[in-house]
């Protein structure tokens, strides 16, 4: 298990010369929704990713995204699927179910602002008091109109995941940020570029472009650059 979220939380900074932050035979457990569940998504190229590039440390990352999971249902699982594996790490990754299930004229299922603020406070304090190290990623989108309904919507929710983590002092990968950048930045360049299927499954390059969110955070890196 993991020193606990003040040794984390004290080596925020990411710098070139810093190592790795997982250790040696250490647990990442990716908690999320489908976007997590995916099998060849963002959790698969973390692993394949830290395995090449630091085979001698034998991490392990267990993938427990389940689809169509919103702040209620991570937190009815996470002794089943994530403190039960006594994990050293937990990304955490939540939100765009909460806001797309409750758009539209008959859009009820959604889990609103407040109670999803709560429930994160909730996942994240209970990831803490178990020695976890968190890294929280702000939702993506909700279509690839950065305008959308559901994009504005989304917005607080992020807003919320930031708010969190940076009063908690935990990690928080810029999925988020970095995911309209790469949206914009592409459209630019050619109208027709897409990083999800259906406005927020991923292809291939925006799972891309959150595990190197994530590990950019967790300065993997460090030992590439020299």
């Amino acid at each position: 298990m993991a020193a606990g979220m003040g040794d984390a939380s004290s080596a925020r900074t990411t710098d070139a010369h810093q190592e790795f932050l997982i250790g040696a035979k250490q647990t990442l457990v990716c908690l999320g929704d489908s976007i997590t569940q995916n099998a060849s998504g963002y959790c698969a190229l973390l692993a394949s990713l830290i395995a090449a590039a630091y085979p001698e440390r034998g991490i392990a990352v267990v993938n427990a995204g389940i689809g169509g999971n919103k702040v209620p249902d991570l937190l009815a699982r996470l002794d089943r699927d994530v403190l039960d594996r006594r994990p050293d790490w937990v990304t955490v990754n939540v939100g765009i179910n909460d806001v797309w299930h409750g758009l539209g004229s008959a859009g009820r299922g959604g889990t609103p602002l407040p109670q999803y603020r709560d429930g994160l406070e909730t996942l994240v304090g209970r990831l803490a008091a178990a020695g976890v190290n968190v890294v929280l990623l702000p939702p993506t989108v909700i279509e690839e109109d950065l305008e959308s309904e559901g994009n504005r919507q989304l917005a607080a929710y992020r807003a919320a995941v930031r708010e969190i983590g940076a009063r908690r002092g935990l990690r928080i990968a810029p999925t988020d940020t970095d995911f309209d950048r790469a949206l914009a930045a592409g459209k630019a360049a050619d109208p027709n570029y897409v990083l999800t299927t259906d406005g927020v499954h991923m292809r291939p390059a925006g799972d891309a472009v959150m595990a190197l969110a994530v590990l950019k955070t967790l300065n993997f890196f460090g030992r590439l650059v020299h």
